[in-house]
């Protein structure tokens, strides 16, 4: 762990945000409003944590068997995450830290999410960090989703790094696929929304950012 990395690459859900439990929250509302059964615990972790929108409600579409296209529920669901990602929210432990630290040594941070773009802006926003990335990349700005590299290759391309000179965030088994095929040192960071999960394909495992190595940077 002597080398010495560049840049820092944030996954957004479970890593700046303990957010799971809120989209869990707001999915459930929408499938209550379709008069449908709600999502659990484990079917939440087996099939959705770490998903794009669309890969998210074409699996519920399928084990619902609900009748509307994927883009209207989609619609049916975003009154629900606005209502609760409008408020001011708490950032994870550590972060404002971090991000700190980075922005006083002029070292490139990234938002590399699953999430839609426009979702990550009013979450950034609810947690104090709005226009502080130097690049922010969802879900609906690349073609293929996480564990697809893409969304972590595209993000160090714009900050104008290698992606192995790149620390990637993350939390979940989908998100450490992509940042370790990407090429980035990948950090799991563990939350009560993937308790029980296979992160160990990471290189370090932290309990929270906290307990961050800033020896890693440049």
């Amino acid at each position: 762990m002597s080398k010495s990395y560049k840049a820092i690459l944030f996954d957004m859900d479970g890593v700046l945000l303990d957010s799971e439990p809120l989209f869990l929250r707001a999915i459930n509302a929408s499938l209550k409003a379709h008069g449908v059964a709600g999502v659990t615990e484990r079917e939440n972790q087996d099939l959705l944590i770490g998903s794009t929108i669309e890969q998210t409600w074409s699996r519920l579409k399928q084990t619902r068997n609900l009748s509307k296209s994927i883009s209207d529920l989609i619609l049916d669901y975003e009154k629900y995450v606005l209502q609760i990602f409008t408020n001011p929210l708490s950032a994870r432990p550590g972060v404002h830290k971090l991000i700190s630290y980075c922005t006083d040594n002029q070292i490139p941070i990234a938002v590399a999410s699953s999430s839609q773009h426009r979702w990550i802006d009013i979450k950034l926003k609810a947690i104090g960090l709005a226009n502080v990335f130097d690049s922010v990349m969802g879900g609906d700005d690349v073609v293929n989703g996480k564990p697809d590299p893409e969304v972590y290759v595209k993000s160090a391309e714009k900050l104008g790094i290698n992606p192995e000179w790149c620390i990637a965030i993350e939390d979940s088994p989908v998100g450490i696929k992509s940042a370790v095929q990407s090429g980035a040192f990948t950090i799991a960071v563990r939350s009560d929304s993937t308790i029980g999960m296979d992160v160990s394909r990471a290189h370090i495992i932290l309990e929270t950012l906290e307990y961050f190595e800033y020896s890693l940077l440049t």
